[in-house]
């Protein structure tokens, strides 16, 4: 085996440059996978982390368990970290504000990527744990040894000592849900005993998944809503479903490119060198001693370009690393790269072996199926060669030389088609990523805008216990105007509702269903009954939200509408209503299910039709509580008042949610003019405010606005503050780092393509000097030449932009479907575009590639003498 090796190796070293080449493929091939490998693990790395900051870093939750079930969970070998929590009671303060205490250990700040600021987590039965939010939010000062006389629901008057201050979590403060820790004891357990939650953190490679179910049935869980999985986490992971599709794709995707870089360039050269087996095996060689040195050789090229490649991609990837650069995004970001992925490295190695591999053994049946006659008169492609005397119509357009290179694309059509597949793969790849990245952008942008997505900094809504007769003032809100920080503000009015509706107007079994799931566990059970008997028995009374929105609001429903059309001037001065009917399968519930996939409206309203509100306005006037007088129907049947609107729209999503406790975000909505909230209800003050902060504002300007805010929330006891500032800048941050990550991939991926397709048209080109000699001989001039060569390598440009533009036409479209129609959950923006830039990119960056690509062999050519290219075998 060594004689072949030997052999191999003085083949190598005397065609440098047909080595080079296909040591440069692999090298390439393998910068590609590593580079983009790396990059992608690094994006997931980034995106776990920021689950785990934003969700925690448990990865499932046992529900309602008690003491014998978590030592049984603590005997489990997987299991990294344990922690525990309970709720032990609702701390009611002065300023009605509601804290939501947990018992706990200490395990738990770290499950929630927190820990302390100062002093100890609580031990004894009179002590606590505070947020520093949550302090601000109560008007609390920083400091320990504090004791607080607190009004608890269950355990009445208690005092408790402030031992500890933990470090804000973004996700609690965004949602504006006040919580406090207290110890786990056996005193703060009394009672509650079964009703323990235990978060799991298992080690690294387990299938976090199944051993969650696992350890489930292990403690004897029956309900399968007691294991909750960390959904955001384990989705990021990849190990929410069995199999990670993500990886799979972009294995493939990789193995695809990095394995035709390889192929195109080793499957030309054993082509090209069939001659020379051919006199080998004329002089003795056996066709297994052929297969032994050009599997010889392949060994020593792989091994060669495998080290060079690893070395040059960890290069790579270390001059990236931990690199700042503001070229994509706006601001100064840095591309954290975080891994060199050895899973990467193993996919090159294998990758590169597969594709050279198959090249060689494509060669090896073709020298093999050959008698020794024929592979010596197989200089070059022409055996198959047939002549066609009459020209096609573009032979009959071009000159000489043009059509010489035209014929000689043609006679290579192997060559040709798999150069320009493997010039429109890599543009392919880089047009759908910029297409769906710009889709999601487009998505995100169409949901700001119609209300889907809320993206506000500071948002107040009045406490449902608040009468709904308070509220702020537009006076109020025109100072809120006025702060410096403040971008732009946007209110809306609330009314807690019924819809008196004829029976007739319940879409079938959708409807019929809709209401018994509503009043069956969708609507929230303590917030009493749903719907309600009406005057007869053909009547029934639905529960709903009255929203009041000003002329701007409603200006900006003409997004969402399905049906009808909005006139200001009419709903100004008519009583004229847009609506929002929720949607359901057969069996009620607002959500697609396993072979009930269709929603349909649940009430069967249509533009002109009559829509009877019902309020209890004399309650609301005297300020009785809220729930009371929606959920005692008859008791408070004389309160009521009622109003007929005109149906003038139907919008199919509702632009802004209560998100109080006494509404179901599942109610049908009904969205007038401001005037005619006024007119119906009396009220003329606004329950909800929504602030933008100035982008983006120093963390001094930041903490001036908080507490201007925090004083506006205080003018009515009871307002919800939700501070999403530190959220919306954490997550802007990432969103900006992930997109930094993929743009660097890709460039990165345009390059290599680029590299290694260059190296592929001008080794074609090259290999066959021997030819362009001939040519030259035979009366073609230098002028002719290099109009022939320049011409052959922007054709395979032009032939390869033609076929990516169709091919990533298709696949935008496709693209496009399956998000906005086909996927489980649809985007909302369904309308398809095409950016001609990027399709302009893609076609100058053919047509580059291909004109580059020829400067070598014009050069080469044109300095060697005619009887020396004749005779050229490189």
């Amino acid at each position: 085996m060594l004689k072949y090796i030997k052999l191999s190796l003085k083949y190598i070293l005397k065609y440098p440059k047909r080595s080079i080449s296909m040591i440069l493929s692999i090298v390439l091939s393998s910068v590609l996978v590593i580079f983009t490998g790396s990059v992608w693990e690094s994006s997931r790395v980034v995106q776990v982390n920021e689950a785990k900051k934003f969700s925690g870093v448990y990865h499932t939750i046992y529900d309602e368990i008690n003491l014998n079930q978590i030592e049984k969970i603590k005997e489990n070998k997987n299991i990294r970290t344990l922690a525990s929590s309970f709720y032990y009671d609702t701390w009611n303060t002065e300023n009605k504000l509601t804290v939501k205490m947990l018992g706990a250990d200490e395990k738990i700040l770290y499950m929630e990527s927190t820990e302390l600021e100062s002093g100890r987590f609580p031990k004894e039965p009179n002590e606590i744990a505070i947020e520093k939010w949550v302090l601000d939010r109560l008007n609390i000062k920083h400091e320990l040894g504090q004791t607080l006389n607190m009004n608890l629901e269950e355990n009445g008057q208690r005092k408790f000592k402030i031992v500890g201050i933990v470090k804000n979590r973004l996700c609690k403060q965004k949602e504006g849900q006040l919580e406090a820790f207290v110890g786990f004891n056996k005193e703060n357990l009394i009672n509650r005993e079964n009703h323990i939650n235990s978060y799991v953190e298992f080690k690294d490679k387990t299938e976090y998944r199944n051993e969650a179910n696992r350890i489930g049935k292990e403690i004897g869980i029956k309900r399968r809503n007691q294991i909750i999985l960390n959904k955001d986490l384990l989705g990021a992971m990849g190990q929410l479903n069995a199999i990670d599709w993500e990886l799979v794709k972009r294995s493939v995707t990789l193995m695809i490119i990095g394995g035709m870089v390889i192929y195109s360039i080793y499957g030309v050269s054993v082509l090209k060198r069939i001659q020379e087996f051919g006199i080998m095996r004329s002089i003795g060689t056996t066709n297994k001693q052929v297969v032994y040195i050009i599997f010889s050789e392949i060994g020593i090229i792989y091994i060669i370009g495998m080290i060079l490649g690893i070395i040059l991609g960890s290069t790579v990837l270390y001059f990236f690393k931990g690199s700042f650069t503001s070229r994509f995004v706006e601001g100064i970001y840095k591309l954290d790269i975080k891994v060199i992925s050895s899973f990467s490295i193993i996919l090159s190695m294998i990758t590169n072996f597969v594709a050279i591999g198959i090249a060689a053994i494509r060669g090896v049946l073709i020298v093999n199926k050959m008698s020794p006659l024929e592979a010596i008169n197989k200089a070059t492609q022409d055996k198959h060669i047939k002549i066609n005397k009459k020209e096609s119509f573009i032979e009959k357009h071009l000159m000489i030389s043009k059509k010489v290179a035209y014929k000689n694309l043609k006679r290579n059509k192997k060559a040709v088609i798999f150069t320009i597949i493997s010039m429109a793969i890599g543009c392919n790849m880089f047009m759908a990523e910029r297409f769906r990245s710009e889709l999601f952008d487009r998505e995100h942008s169409y949901q700001i805008d119609t209300g889907r997505l809320e993206v506000t900094d500071f948002r107040l809504d009045l406490n449902d216990k608040t009468p709904m007769k308070e509220g702020y003032t537009k006076e109020q809100i025109e100072d809120i105007k006025k702060l410096p920080q403040v971008k732009s503000v946007s209110f809306k009015q609330i009314l807690y509702s019924k819809i008196k509706l004829n029976k007739k107007y319940m879409n079938g079994i959708n409807g019929e269903n809709y209401i018994k799931y509503m009043d069956n566990g969708g609507h929230p059970q303590d917030m009493g009954r749903f719907a309600f008997n009406g005057d007869d028995e053909e009547e029934i009374l639905v529960r709903n939200i009255v929203l009041g929105l000003s002329d701007n609001d409603l200006r900006s429903l003409e997004q969402v509408l399905e049906k009808g059309s909005i006139d200001l001037k009419k709903m100004k001065n008519e009583p004229s209503a847009i609506i929002y009917i929720p949607k359901s399968n057969k069996n009620g519930r607002l959500y697609r299910e396993p072979g009930d996939n269709k929603l349909k409206p649940v009430f069967n309203f249509d533009i002109g039709d009559k829509l009877k509100l019902t309020i209890p306005k004399k309650g609301y006037d005297k300020s009785l509580d809220n729930l009371i007088l929606l959920n005692e129907h008859e008791k408070y049947r004389s309160q009521y008042i009622e109003k007929e609107f005109n149906i003038v729209g139907i919008i199919e999503y509702f632009p802004d949610e209560d998100i109080s406790w006494l509404h179901s975000t599942r109610s049908p909505y009904v969205i007038i003019s401001e005037n005619m909230f006024k007119e119906f209800s009396g009220i003329d003050k606004y329950r909800t405010i929504r602030l933008y902060a100035k982008n983006r504002t120093s963390k001094y300007e930041y903490e001036k606005l908080r507490k201007e805010v925090q004083k506006i929330s205080e003018l009515i006891p009871g307002t919800e503050l939700d501070d999403r500032y530190g959220f919306n800048v954490s997550t802007e941050k990432s969103v900006n780092t992930y997109n930094l990550i993929q743009n660097s991939t890709t460039i990165v991926l345009i390059i290599i393509s680029g590299l290694s397709i260059f190296n592929n048209i001008n080794y074609n080109l090259m290999s066959r000097v021997r030819e362009h000699g001939i040519m030259k001989a035979v009366g073609l001039t230098t002028k002719q030449f290099k109009e022939m060569i320049v011409f052959e390598g922007i054709f395979y440009g032009l032939i390869s932009s033609i076929f990516t533009v169709i091919v990533i036409f298709i696949i935008q479209l496709s693209i496009f479907i399956y998000w906005a129609y086909i996927y489980e959950n649809p985007l909302s923006f369904k309308k398809f575009f095409i950016n001609p830039w990027d399709y302009l990119v893609v076609i100058f960056i053919n047509l580059f590639i291909g004109y580059i690509a020829t400067i070598g062999p014009k050069r080469k050519v044109n300095k060697m003498e005619v009887t020396e290219a004749i005779r050229h075998v490189e």
